[in-house]
């Protein structure tokens, strides 16, 4: 599991950072064209799209590294028993609302039927939706992907936030005594 929570996690930088590069590129033509007294006129429509799915794929990203906000004071402050207990409710609920975000993100695209982008009539409506099933169905994979190293922080009472704060802060020390180190020579 942990082998393919990795390539996941890699195919979803290499996606994330290909959309906002595509961004970048869409709004730097975009003023480009607009100062040349020539405006583009899929520039807006493109770049929502592309920030909604930047948006959506970063989403999938950070569930997959568990960095979206959470209640890790209240889930690790409980007795063991109750902290299970918690966490079960918590990925039960996480998987009810990501499930439905998947049934109706997938129900919607056949609403869509054979619309269009407004000014760019030859990308579907469907297309463009469609990262909203797809993001709810690479958040729960994350999620089931990751979750026993979860559960296992769960059982430890570890924080991983807590563990990722002292390992920058041992990181950052390492780098100020290197620094000082070289500055005294």
């Amino acid at each position: 599991m942990a082998r393919l929570a990795h390539w996941l996690d890699l195919l979803l930088q290499v996606v994330t950072l290909t959309l906002l590069l595509a961004l970048s590129c869409v709004v730097v033509l975009g003023v480009a064209f607009r100062y040349s007294g020539n405006s583009l006129i899929w520039y807006d429509e493109v770049a929502a799209v592309l920030l909604a799915w930047i948006t959506f794929s970063g989403a999938a990203l950070a569930t997959l590294r568990n960095a979206h906000l959470g209640f890790n004071g209240l889930l690790l402050g409980s007795p063991p028993a109750m902290r299970m207990v918690l966490f079960w409710l918590g990925e039960a609920i996480f998987a009810a609302v990501f499930a439905a975000m998947l049934w109706a993100g997938w129900a919607i695209l056949d609403i869509f039927g054979n619309e269009s982008m407004t000014t760019l009539r030859f990308v579907p409506r469907s297309f463009v939706q469609a990262i909203l099933p797809i993001s709810a169905g690479l958040m729960l994979a994350g999620r089931l992907l990751t979750l026993p190293q979860r559960l296992g922080a769960a059982q430890a009472g570890i924080d991983h936030e807590a563990v990722e704060i002292e390992h920058e802060i041992a990181r950052a020390q390492e780098e100020l005594s290197r620094v000082r180190a070289e500055t005294s020579r």
